[in-house]
């Protein structure tokens, strides 16, 4: 009782929050409510040029579900993809570092016929590839445009990018680590849990230490799995970086609805970047307040103190509460199979 109780208060914390921040951008001076007095100066293809960056997002994540799955279970059906990778939006844009996303995912596909193993694989390879790859795309933008933005953002935000680069490498290592070295690993995993049961942090360490390694051994053998087929994991990085890019250019997209011009593609891409390395690390549903605040930092330099409310807003709403919208009626899916689960 007490766990459902706080999970509920967390959860309406969230969407105050939410809301609070929605509000604000709205009605502020300078807001969204202003920008609507002013909207026949909009140009609204540009507008709807970000909702296919967006949609671009959603259906080529599909496409890589459909392709690592297919590796093994060669029936899978992209439409079926599709509705996985709905159903793994929409959980992870309601769960903190959006960890919903995945077992949901498996659970559907095992009520369209793919054996859990095999979706939890695909699941790895699928998560070791965007991180390897949002990773290297962090690189880039660090390396290509660092002089740019040290000499136009504060020193503060641009360390904090920073460090959450560091941190983006960081899970890829370990990623790596726990696909390469499973007798290091185990040591690693056995060490922690006896610390934890030493500090009474950890009630059965042998249960828990027996689960982990079955969950390690799916690990093992999907990535060198992976690694294994250049086909697929070439594919599948091409596929994640169209993904990504995809994604990054809605920023560019509503600058240009305002009409303005002036900033390059690839700047804005790579601020979009930053505030994706920044918004990482925050374990809120969909980074809230953290996501709204370093776009509104990092893109000050494009945008003017009259445009930079409503463009955050705009941003967010294309790429986070849209999703959830076009996204929820898929979680009715899940729902309704977990009901029928209960009652058989």
């Amino acid at each position: 009782m007490k766990k459902r109780y706080g999970k509920t208060i967390f959860n309406g914390s969230i969407l105050v929050l939410s809301l609070v921040l929605l509000v604000y951008f709205c009605v502020s001076e300078d807001g969204l409510v202003d920008l609507a007095e002013n909207i026949e100066s909009f140009r609204k293809g540009w507008l709807a040029a970000g909702f296919l960056g967006m949609l671009g997002d959603l259906i080529l994540d599909a496409w890589l579900i459909q392709l690592f799955t297919k590796s093994s279970a060669r029936g899978y059906r992209f439409r079926d993809a599709f509705k996985s990778g709905m159903v793994g939006h929409f959980y992870s844009a309601v769960t903190p570092f959006q960890s919903g996303g995945q077992p949901m995912q498996v659970y559907l596909m095992k009520k369209q016929g793919v054996d859990p193993g095999i979706s939890t694989a695909a699941m790895v390879q699928k998560f070791l590839v965007y991180q390897t790859c949002l990773t290297v795309y962090s690189a880039a933008a660090i390396v290509l445009r660092f002089g740019f933005f040290s000499r136009n953002l504060p020193a503060g935000m641009l360390w904090l990018a920073a460090v959450g680069f560091v941190i983006q490498g960081a899970v890829i290592g370990v990623l790596v680590l726990f696909s390469f070295h499973r007798t290091l690993t185990r040591r690693i995993v056995g060490w922690l849990c006896t610390l934890l049961a030493k500090l009474h942090l950890l009630r059965d360490r042998e249960e828990t230490l027996r689960r982990i390694e079955t969950q390690l051994e799916y690990f093992h053998e999907s990535n060198a799995d992976l690694f294994r087929k250049k086909k697929l994991l070439i594919s599948s990085c091409v596929l994640t970086f169209l993904q990504q890019t995809s994604l990054f250019s809605v920023s560019y997209c509503v600058y240009r609805a305002f009409g303005f011009s002036g900033a390059s593609a690839v700047d804005m891409i790579c601020a979009q970047a930053f505030v994706t390395m920044v918004s990482c690390m925050v374990p809120l549903p969909g980074a809230a307040g953290a996501s709204e605040g370093s776009f509104y930092v990092f893109f000050s330099m494009f945008f003017t103190a009259a445009t930079i409310k409503p463009a955050t807003l705009l941003w967010r709403m294309i790429t986070y509460y849209s999703v959830i919208l076009i996204t929820a009626p898929f979680s009715r899916i899940t729902k309704k199979m977990q009901q029928s689960s209960d009652s058989a």
